[in-house]
């Protein structure tokens, strides 16, 4: 069994969450569902002038927002509960640090520039027509 380290587990989730990488790292099922939503939706873009106002658009944001939640709750749950979730039976423990805390607030910080901005953009689209 490997062992899996927190801080990388929401690193994955904060850079590759909307492809469902860091489910992959930590071995749960129906990784795939955020990579789905994403490969449906991104073919809907391409040659679109406002592509920010698409319906496809605000759709390929959940998963990415979704994972910036799930790195926040994965940096801040406790060493010990996370590696009785993830790392059960395991010598090893997670001695997390700065990296967790880093990488919780650069998350907090984009994501929340990132939901903000969409938040934005849908009341444009949506005052617009």
């Amino acid at each position: 069994m490997t062992f899996r380290r927190k801080s990388l587990a929401a690193l994955l989730a904060f850079a590759l969450g909307a492809f469902g990488a860091h489910r992959i790292y930590l071995g749960q099922r129906l990784w795939w569902l955020p990579l789905g939503v994403t490969t449906l939706a991104a073919p809907l873009l391409i040659g679109v002038k406002n592509w920010y106002q698409t319906p496809a658009f605000f759709v390929i944001v959940i998963p990415f927002v979704a994972g910036c939640i799930e790195a926040i709750v994965l940096a801040l749950t406790p060493d010990a509960k996370f590696d009785a979730r993830f790392n059960p039976g395991s010598e090893r423990s997670n001695r997390s640090g700065w990296d967790a805390v880093l990488v919780a607030i650069a998350t907090l910080v984009v994501g929340s520039i990132v939901l903000l901005a969409t938040i934005a953009l849908f009341f444009q689209t949506l005052f617009e027509r």
